[in-house]
């Protein structure tokens, strides 16, 4: 035992090593079908040296999209999709996206934070959570729209909507429904409306656009902080289409790891809001590795290795 004491320091420098030089590219770990942008996209993706692109750069939203999701939620052990894996969670029928470029180059910890990621979610939710980018095309019948006020298209389910407070208010108001409706009975895959007891839903149904406007202007934690029928649609609107505290409303995404007590937090990335959908129906999908991310303090990493080496020689 007394030799283990050199052993264990040499192997925690290795592990501490190992654990700041990150490999220069990503995994692959599914592909459909690949175009020649697709291909570009996923070489951008996966390089960690890509250069980012600042926010006044990047080209607008085109038929390209990512999604970020835990890996056992889109794969199979054996890196094949599962069939009931879908963009977001089964009971939200839309789903938060950005660009591509969006995330070129970028670690994990950058990507959580520029698309919007709570502080507190990340540590809770995220930490040591093997996660993937879902790159994708949506079918043909799943267009980009250009309506910014929330005149949404006459064909608006199957439309994917820049995130400005009006439409996304518009959009809410379409898709809440009493849950006793024909529209909330039971199908394959994902919701196609978010189903609300009757109360609820009415509640919805009636908010007043003056009640909207305060929604708008007033801010997440003014309006917590003021309760009432106003916090009260705030919090629906986040509980079930995850319009979360820094949502700006000008369709871009916010930073709250850079938030700062005496100057707005600058916008971070392009941001739209689509379909949720079923990923084995999508023309052209890859699944890139992005890792997991640590939060461990080097007393706590010690102990861990220690404790593999002590079980490793009894």
């Amino acid at each position: 035992m007394k030799h283990l004491r050199p052993i264990v320091c040499s192997l925690l420098l290795v592990f501490l090593l190992a654990s700041s030089t990150s490999a220069h590219e990503r995994a692959l770990l599914y592909s459909n079908r690949r175009s020649a942008a697709m291909r570009d996209f996923v070489k951008n993706i996966r390089n960690l040296h890509s250069d980012q692109i600042p926010l006044e750069n990047l080209p607008p939203a085109s038929v390209y999209f990512v999604r970020i999701a835990p890996r056992d939620r889109v794969l199979t052990k054996d890196n094949q999709l599962l069939n009931t894996a879908v963009l977001a969670a089964p009971a939200k029928p839309f789903v938060f996206l950005t660009t591509p470029e969006s995330v070129f180059g970028k670690s994990l910890l950058e990507i959580y934070s520029d698309i919007g990621y709570e502080a507190e979610d990340i540590i809770r939710f995220q930490r040591n959570q093997d996660m993937v980018a879902v790159l994708f095309r949506y079918p043909d019948n799943v267009s980009l729209s250009k309506v910014q006020d929330g005149n949404l298209d006459s064909d608006w389910s199957n439309r994917i909507y820049t995130t400005t407070w009006d439409n996304i208010l518009s959009l809410f108001t379409r898709l809440v429904q009493d849950d006793q409706s024909e529209l909330c009975k039971p199908t394959e895959g994902p919701s196609k409306r978010i189903c609300q007891p009757k109360a609820q839903a009415e509640f919805v149904f009636s908010f007043p656009a003056d009640g909207k406007e305060r929604v708008k202007a007033a801010g997440y934690r003014r309006l917590q902080a003021l309760g009432g029928p106003d916090w009260d649609y705030r919090k629906l609107l986040e509980d079930t289409l995850s319009v979360f505290e820094h949502f700006r409303g000008d369709g871009l995404t916010e930073s709250e790891l850079l938030e700062y007590r005496d100057k707005p937090v600058p916008p971070r990335l392009r941001e739209v809001v689509g379909p949720n959908i079923r990923i084995n129906l999508l023309p052209e999908v890859a699944v890139i590795h992005l890792g997991k991310l640590s939060i461990e303090d080097s007393y706590s990493t010690g102990a861990k290795v220690s404790r593999r080496l002590h079980r490793h020689h009894r």
